[in-house]
């Protein structure tokens, strides 16, 4: 069990504390220790978060390490990347892991399994193990260095690794930062004894919106630990170098009403109510296209047979960056059915090009969309009311336009990476603080 005891970190705490730390500690540069089960070159949501911040921070002229895994692959964490190396200003640790086998997931389906159906705390270790990544050399070193960091980051639920740089940390009493990225839909997933545990005994959570703060504090974390904050974007990598026409590169019809899917083909991303919606309602009078982009998964092979045909559909598959950005550029609306999201970062990119977008009523996104003013929400699985917000924004240019323009200024003012990266500043300069004082 990790230690729980500690000094409550809230809003107006950072702020007060800061305010009495001493002109030397707040001008020196901090040493700071990010802790993910993955890191550039691996790719998603949360890593690219952790990469994000993590250079901005080192811009600033911070000592900033990152301890990893060599895995860019979660789901068999083989160990295949460089051990260490310095990017971007970042100092980069990866540790090896024990990979993943046939094995590994009957462990990790057996201990859910009993572990929902019992709660029993001894199916947790099974569930640690499966969840991955076991990196022993990860472990020793935080208990090791712990110490000389101003404050660790741990992120990234549901792996086990924030489990064990947590304990580390607390074994070492080193200030702890906890960014859980949790998806509250799935909490037969994240809802683990352990993983609760780990929330409740760090200094300062960070929490992405106010339905992972209700989760987290019904749950037993402090609600005056939790600290609000997001995920940032660079404007600049979501914005085209250059404002256009890309519908005749991209083949979109010129003057068709563009609705845009952007993401991960899995079946809670609500494909099939987004597809069932188009053709039932949309896609026949050839006003109107759907524009799909993102990785495939074997839910999407199948899904698609049902459509494949169907007109007014763009399938651009896995895309570049480049590609992405002029998507979002041309497209007219975004919208993503999920209801599985911690965050729902396509809406922040969307909104850094004024689009319109659309999101089911549900966790995280309804409480990031204000409706009716940054975007519109349906009801989760409703094919018809999905049709209908559709609709909606297709037939109201002014409409859309409102939309856009209220997204763009929230994008820009919460959910760029200098913006949440001050807000993370400030946190750990807190915390520096703290560790100063109780020093002396």
């Amino acid at each position: 069990m990790l230690a729980e005891e500690r000094k409550p970190m809230s809003q107006d705490a950072v702020a007060a504390e800061a305010a009495l730390t001493s002109a030397e500690s707040v001008a020196r540069p901090l040493r700071i220790l990010h802790v993910t089960h993955q890191y550039r070159p691996a790719l998603g949501g949360s890593e690219q978060h952790v990469i994000n911040i993590s250079e901005e921070l080192a811009r600033r002229g911070h000592q900033v390490e990152v301890f990893t895994t060599r895995s860019r692959n979660y789901r068999t964490w083989q160990n295949e990347l460089s051990g260490q190396e310095m990017l971007d200003g970042v100092q980069v640790r990866r540790f090896s892991s024990i990979e993943r086998r046939a094995y590994t997931w009957r462990l990790l389906d057996h201990g859910y399994i009993n572990y929902r159906r019992t709660r029993a705390r001894i199916y947790e270790p099974l569930i640690l193990f499966g969840s991955g990544p076991i990196a022993p050399g990860l472990f020793l070193q935080l208990l090791l260095r712990g110490p000389q960091y101003d404050v660790i980051h741990v992120n990234t639920l549901p792996y086990a690794h924030f489990w064990y740089a947590a304990l580390a940390a607390r074994l070492r009493r080193a200030s702890l930062v906890a960014t859980p990225f949790l998806h509250v839909k799935q909490a037969d997933i994240f809802d683990v004894g352990c993983f609760n545990a780990a929330l409740r005994g760090a200094d300062v959570v960070m929490a992405m919106t106010g339905v992972e703060r209700d989760y987290m504090v019904a749950r037993g974390v402090r609600p005056e630990r939790i600290v609000m904050g997001g995920v940032g974007l660079k404007p600049q990598e979501v914005i085209p170098a250059e404002r256009g026409n890309w519908r005749a590169e991209l083949g979109i019809p010129e003057g068709a009403f563009a609705v845009l899917f952007l993401g991960r083909r899995a079946e809670y991303k609500g494909l099939d109510v987004l597809l069932e919606a188009f053709a039932r309602r949309l896609g026949a009078d050839g006003r109107t296209v759907l524009l799909l982009a993102g990785p495939a998964t074997p839910y999407w092979e199948e899904l698609k047979k049902r459509y494949q045909g169907a007109a007014g559909i763009l399938d651009f598959g896995q895309v570049s960056d480049a590609v992405k950005a002029k998507l979002l550029d041309a497209c007219d609306a975004l919208v993503l059915p999920s209801t599985g999201e911690s965050f729902g970062i396509v809406f922040v990119e969307a909104w850094m090009l004024g689009k319109a977008v659309i999101g089911a009523r549900s966790g995280a996104i309804a409480d990031m969309i204000a409706e009716g003013e940054d975007g519109l929400l349906f009801a989760p699985g409703d094919v018809d009311d999905l049709a209908c917000k559709l609709e909606l924004v297709r037939d109201n240019a002014e409409l859309r336009r409102f939309l856009g323009e209220n997204g763009n200024q929230k994008a820009m003012s919460r959910y760029t990476v200098e913006k949440v990266s001050d807000g993370l500043e400030r946190v750990y300069r807190t915390l520096a603080a703290r560790k100063v004082s109780q020093a002396r």
